[in-house]
């Protein structure tokens, strides 16, 4: 049963799997802040600046086969992550500039 008032599985998940090469997997997960992930000092990697201020992290430890970028606006955490087998086309810096999208 679902209602407005928010649980720790209130959460929209969304897949990009290229039908021509699975493996080029990649996916946003959007939760409310409170139910978000934490992460430890040493599972961090690097720490960046968003263009709108916002601090995002990006850690390639957390998932097993995959390269995160998270961070939090308005209330909810936002988690893009890619298969580490694509780091060298989807990088970083291309995970920066998604999340410098997200208005």
């Amino acid at each position: 049963m679902s209602d407005l008032n928010g649980n720790e599985n209130d959460q929209l998940e969304i897949f990009f799997i290229n039908k021509e090469l699975p493996r080029n997997h990649y996916s946003i997960l959007i939760q409310p802040i409170e139910y978000g992930l934490e992460f430890r000092e040493e599972q961090i990697e690097q720490k960046n600046i968003l263009e709108d201020g916002n601090e995002s992290i990006y850690t390639t430890t957390v998932f097993l086969g995959f390269n995160l970028l998270v961070f939090e606006k308005d209330g909810w955490q936002y988690i893009l992550s890619i298969d580490k087998r694509n780091s060298d086309i989807v990088t970083k810096e291309v995970l920066l500039q998604i999340a410098n999208s997200i208005k």
